[in-house]
Formats: C-alpha cells, structure tokens, sequence
C-alpha cells in the first residue's frame, strides 16, 4: 500500500466514523424526552442481549410550583391547600354546610400569585411583605399561618359568599359575581393593570393545559350532576384551585378545600410533598408548606354541565350532601332538581376563573430611511 493509498484509507475511516457519531446523535436528539426509558431486561449468563429502547408511559406532570417558579415566600409546595372546615364559615341559616370553598379557592391562588411575585426571599415568621395582592391583618406577615382566616373573611366579603355583603339570598358564592368581585379586589389593591381576570364556560381540558403551562392559576367550579335514567339533574357546585395536571395520561390535580383525597387514601395519584401526620385538624394546612394536591383522571362526559369531568370524585352521595344547593350557576338553574337517590353523580367543570400575571410586549419601530 503506497502512502497516499494509507492515507486515503484513514481519511475514510474518520468521514465514516463522524458520519456514525452524527446519526446516533440525531437519533438521541429525536428521542421524546420524558416518556422512554432504557430497559435491559434480565439476562441468562449464558445468553446476553443488547438493551432495547422500551416506551414506558410515565406521567409528565406540570405542577403550578414549576410554571411559576417555587417562591421562598410564601408557598414551598406549589398551590396552597387551605380548608373550609374551620372557623364559622357557614350560613347561618344552614349551619350544617361548610360554604367558603369560593373564598377558600381564591385564597389559595392569590397566595400563590403573591408568593410567587414577592421580590425578598425571607420567609415567614420574619416579616417581608414586598408585593401588595395580599396585606397583614395584624403585625404578623402577610403569609403566615394567622393571616389565613382574615383573609378569607376579606374574600368572602369581597365574593359575597353568603349573601353577606348585599343581602341576598344565595348559598355560597355565585359565579356569576366572581370574575368582576376579583377585578374589584385588584383595583383595591391598585394592581389592576398587573393582573388580567377571565372567566370561561365550560372550558377544555387542553385549554386548561394552556393556562397551567403558562403558569397563570385557575379556580374550576366543578357541577355536581345526577344522572337520573333519562335526564341530568343539577345537585349543585364546589370551588377547587388548579395545582398541576398531567397531558399524557390527562389527570388534574386540585387543591380542594373541603377533602384532603390523597392524604386519606381515597385517590392513588396526588402530590403532598412535605411530610406530615394524617388525620390532622383543618387548620393544620393554614401553614402553606402542607397540602394534599388530589389527581383525578379526566373523563369525557355529555349532557348539560360541562365536556369533562374528574373521574371518581363522587364515591358516596354523603359527602355531596354539604354542597346540595351551594355555589349554584344561573345558566344551570333550570336542571336543578332533588337528589334521585343514585350513584351516577359526575363531577362536571362548569367554569374556570383565570388569573394571570399580565404580560407586556416591547413592540420596537422599523424606521426606514430611503436614499434621495
């Protein structure tokens, strides 16, 4: 082999070799991240096999703490879980029935919202308080444990939860007051230009997606609906606060103030991710770190009410019996009926209240200069 043969065999040898690197290196980068794993399966000693690429369906959550950041002050584990069984937050003609799961939604995405914006890093029982959408009630800052239920009382105000600002006669809070009371509350604040409020009927499980992932936060107004053989019956209506979901296998995880789901065992599929004992009593989530954020499967369902629903919420009529006639929607109104005495209740999204930070774009001017 003359030299110039030698060295036209190793420029080969190195183009082929590149060339090999290149393709294995695009065939990684085409890979879907997240939903494959390297699976080599068990091996007899006398036989070995080359891995395989094995598609294993794993769930791809996208929690509220990792679209918005996750704020030193106030909420270590994304969406705040506050409960409605505490305090007096009943109506005094029903005082049988937790009603505050309006206020109690809004407080937790507000507290959100707010830890998420506030600009110092020293977190509660120091006082730092550099963002106004929540204020103390006292000397305390405005995330700590004793501001939870002045500002809840604040909300259902600001809601009219119960009737109790104008007087009039409706159980919990009605949704059609709510998007206008949050717009009232921010120019309380004097943050109306840095908050946009939407409110969207019977919304898609996708457009939810576009909200989580673009870190906005959400209250759904889940229905409870009864099918009764050959018609929907409206039962009535509960407030939840939206802590993540999942697109690949459609599961959504709310912050739901009357049941702590995952913590009880009754759903599989949730997130609760600083330890603490269970059963515990209601004010024990006060402290934000604490939360038990529940996933449900989303289920396509037809009717009145909404296009899906959480799959599985309703395991026994008993627990609905606190929301019969509560947090009614008017457009609804003519489906309401009593309870039929059956199991087939679902739990329709009726509505979505939306709350995002808003979003300012920097339009530069094209100035064009023509030669004379």
């Amino acid at each position: 082999m003359t030299p110039s043969t030698k060295l036209t065999s190793i420029h080969w040898w190195r183009v082929t070799f590149l060339a090999l690197l290149m393709l294995g290196l695009a065939v990684l980068w085409v890979l879907p991240a997240g939903s494959v794993v390297w699976a080599t399966p068990k091996q007899s000693p006398l036989r070995q096999t080359i891995p395989t690429v094995t598609p294993t369906p794993f769930p791809d959550w996208i929690w509220v703490a990792q679209a918005g950041g996750n704020p030193v002050d106030y909420a270590p584990s994304g969406m705040p879980d506050f409960d409605q069984k505490q305090s007096d937050w009943h109506d005094p003609a029903w005082p049988v029935a937790w009603t505050h799961c309006g206020p109690l939604a809004v407080a937790d995405v507000l507290w959100w919202l707010d830890s998420a914006s506030e600009p110092g890093s020293t977190a509660p029982p120091e006082v730092s308080d550099g963002h106004s959408l929540l204020t103390s009630f006292g000397t305390w800052d405005d995330h700590d444990i004793q501001n939870v239920i002045p500002l809840v009382n604040e909300l259902a105000s600001c809601l009219d939860t119960n009737g109790v600002r104008t007087g009039s006669e409706h159980l919990g809070t009605d949704v059609s007051d709510l998007a206008s009371a949050l717009r009232t509350y921010l120019a309380d604040k004097d943050l109306q230009e840095s908050y946009d409020v939407t409110m969207t009927a019977l919304p898609s499980f996708e457009q939810l997606l576009t909200w989580v992932q673009g870190g906005d936060v959400v209250v759904l107004l889940l229905g409870f609906w009864e099918w009764q053989g050959d018609r929907w019956v409206y039962l009535g209506g509960h407030y939840v606060a939206v802590a993540g979901a999942e697109p690949v296998n459609r599961f959504v995880a709310i912050s739901d103030p009357f049941r702590d789901a995952f913590e009880a065992g009754q759903v599989t599929t949730g997130r609760s991710p600083v330890p603490h004992p269970y059963p515990h009593e209601a004010d024990v989530h006060n402290d934000a770190q604490y939360v038990s954020q529940d996933a449900y499967r989303v289920v396509e369902t037809e009717g009145p009410g909404g296009t899906w629903a959480l799959g599985d919420y309703v395991p026994a009529y008993e627990d609905m019996q606190n929301f019969t006639g509560q947090n009614l929607a008017l457009a609804f109104e003519s489906y309401g009926d009593d309870y039929g005495g059956g199991s087939d209740i679902a739990a329709k999204v009726g509505y979505a209240i939306v709350v995002c930070r808003r979003r300012y774009t920097l339009y530069l001017p094209i100035i064009l200069k023509g030669a004379r």
